[in-house]
């Protein structure tokens, strides 16, 4: 039961800053979704690529918060200021790296094989996105410093005030309102451009008040240099890598999924980037619980408690059990609201609706391996966890979403379904690692 409080405590505040930064995703397809479906179709393109562009990095960033999170259990406090600043470094590559590649939206749709309609107006969304990279990882890398030494609440209050800020920008840029030109999906673009680089300076700000705080700035390790930080950041990035590629494996195969879709047709289209904003948002929702879970399982990984590892792994089921459950009646008993929240054309509704058992199966498939991936992160867990998501997301989820939508006809339906056959795949093979692993752990205490 402390578990449980623990991880909730954690969970609650990691779960509204999570839910600040898709409800921005929500609220630019909502206002393009109303403007126009054509629009709708052009940003949710682009978006299935910069997801993507953007949580690679945050995935090979992702060491940070575990390696953090080990070193606070472990009580070496200093230890975790080192790391951000680590951090701090490597996201400046990272960074020059991947908005380069976002910047060349016309390749990449080509590769892609949409048509020149979608590639022509989704390219300028793409582009303008891009730009917003290098304040994301800024904000992605101070957030999991805070998050590691338990102030996950900072970033809760930057997401409340970047959702003010969207809400208020983003119709003055998509309809051109009080002279501004009308743009559309690319206004929205840039409205969470400006919001994203908001939610930089307000960590970057916070860390330096600290900083400033003699007591915070010693116990932290903010005021020492750290020359060597290359070399003495190999493990963080060690975990970084595995955590990036299985980023790469999920997300990368909801982008090739979305790529399918746009095969579909503009309809199909406008109504799967629906789908993948309601899944992005309930997904956020557990990945939070699944994020929480991973600090305080790396907290006890940190200190050797293997009783506390085990604790931390059933109350962060629990959690994620009932946030699971009450998702999907939401989804059930507020469909027309929910969808009708997204756009009016008859059209795009009558498909959801169609779809909705499916939309909540997918929900629990693609949240239940989270509540495995969340413990094995936090005790650092890399190479195999990271060659069974390949399997289960970029092998077996692809080809199934392939061979039910185009072969057996399925269209949207077979697209959902086999995105739960990727996340149930992803499930029996990751549990059973983690399994192994307690019982390792187990083991190794009687002997």
């Amino acid at each position: 039961m402390k578990k449980i409080r623990e991880i909730f405590r954690l969970s609650l505040p990691i779960t509204i800053s999570f839910l600040a930064m898709g409800i921005m995703g929500i609220v630019d397809t909502i206002i393009v979704g109303h403007y126009n479906t054509d629009q709708l179709a052009y940003i949710g393109l682009a978006n299935a690529v910069f997801s993507v562009l953007f949580t690679i990095p945050i995935g090979l960033l992702h060491g940070i918060l575990i390696k953090s999170s080990q070193k606070f259990g472990a009580r070496k406090f200093a230890s975790c200021g080192k790391i951000y600043y680590e951090g701090r470094r490597y996201l400046v590559i990272l960074a020059i790296l991947f908005t380069i590649i976002g910047l060349n939206g016309h390749g990449l749709f080509s590769l892609l094989r949409q048509s020149d309609v979608m590639i022509d107006n989704a390219s300028p969304v793409l582009s303008i996105f891009a730009w917003s990279i290098p304040f994301i990882l800024l904000f992605v890398n101070g957030n999991f410093f805070l998050q590691s030494i338990r102030r996950p609440h900072i970033a809760m209050y930057a997401g409340i005030i970047a959702n003010i800020m969207n809400i208020i920008i983003n119709p003055v840029l998509v309809y051109g309102k009080f002279g501004f030109p009308e743009l559309g999906a690319q206004g929205s673009a840039t409205s969470t451009l400006i919001v994203r680089i908001f939610l930089a300076l307000f960590i970057l700000l916070y860390i330096r008040k600290m900083k400033q705080n003699p007591k915070l700035n010693k116990r932290f390790g903010l005021d020492r240099k750290y020359d060597t930080w290359w070399t003495d950041s190999k493990t963080t990035r060690k975990i970084g890598y595995g955590v990036a590629i299985t980023t790469v494996a999920t997300n990368g195969s909801y982008s090739i999924v979305s790529n399918f879709a746009g095969w579909l047709g503009e309809l199909p289209m406008a109504a799967f980037v629906i789908i993948t904003n309601l899944s992005m948002i309930t997904f956020m929702v557990c990945f939070s619980v699944a994020q929480a879970t991973s600090i305080v399982a790396a907290n006890a990984f940190g200190r050797k408690d293997a009783k506390a590892f085990v604790l931390s792994v059933k109350g962060g089921f629990v959690i994620l059990f009932l946030a699971i459950v009450f998702l999907d009646f939401l989804l059930y008993f507020l469909q027309t609201p929910i969808f009708g929240g997204f756009t009016g054309d008859p059209a795009v509704l009558g498909i959801l609706k169609t779809l909705i058992l499916f939309l909540m199966l997918e929900v629990v498939m693609d949240s239940l391996p989270l509540g495995v991936m969340g413990p094995l992160n936090g005790r650092g867990d890399i190479k195999i966890p990271t060659t069974f998501q390949i399997v289960s997301f970029l092998i077996v989820r692809i080809s199934a979403c392939y061979l039910l939508a185009f072969k057996l006809d399925l269209g949207l339906r077979g697209l959902i379904l086999g995105l739960c056959a990727g996340g149930l795949v992803s499930l029996l093979l990751n549990g059973s690692r983690l399994l192994w692993l307690i019982r390792k752990d187990k083991n190794m205490q009687k002997a």
